[in-house]
């Protein structure tokens, strides 16, 4: 064999346990990130859990859409009740003006 043969030989077996080496201790730094990924995300989600709590807790089990809801539902009530007692009246009060019928629409000839 030649000088250059074995030089070669001895290259390539370096490069490979180098290779090994580098991979092992790449994957055991990527497992470590990886841990450490997994706990910053637990405490990201206890983070989100305490606020939602706290928001839970002022607002009770309803977020701020369904209260909005709930309120433009009252207050439609509210209207059908008034609009419900304007009407009786009206029947009762035969001196309560008639509604005044919207002209009908003719087509352009």
């Amino acid at each position: 064999m030649s000088l250059l043969h074995k030089l070669s030989v001895v290259l390539i077996g370096a490069l490979c346990v180098i290779g090994t080496s580098s991979l092992a201790l790449a994957d055991e730094s990527l497992k470590s990130d990886m841990s450490q990924t997994d706990d910053d995300k637990k405490a990201v989600k206890g983070v989100q859990k305490a606020k939602s709590d706290a928001m839970e807790r002022d607002m009770g089990r309803q977020g701020p859409v369904v209260q909005n809801r709930e309120k433009m539902k009252a207050k439609r009530h509210e209207m059908m009740e008034r609009m419900k007692a304007y009407r009786e009246a009206a029947k009762t009060n035969s001196t309560a003006p008639a509604p005044v019928p919207a002209p009908a629409i003719t087509p352009a000839p």
